[in-house]
């Protein structure tokens, strides 16, 4: 998997909407906070993670 759903997986995604990308949209979760969701014509680019602020390649 090389998209944002890595980060909502490590539990580092705050909701700031910095990944918004082809690919993705948004959804309140079940504690209320917004919160990615990748469609299924995600090409796993990584161009999302790319302009995450919370995720460094080198940490995960």
């Amino acid at each position: 998997m090389n998209n944002i759903m890595k980060v909502v997986k490590l539990a580092i995604c705050t909701g700031c909407r910095a990944c918004s990308y082809e690919h993705i949209t948004f959804e309140k979760n079940k504690h209320g906070f917004s919160s990615p969701l990748v469609d299924e014509s995600c090409t796993n680019c990584g161009e999302c993670l790319k302009q995450c602020i919370y995720f460094d390649e080198a940490d995960n």
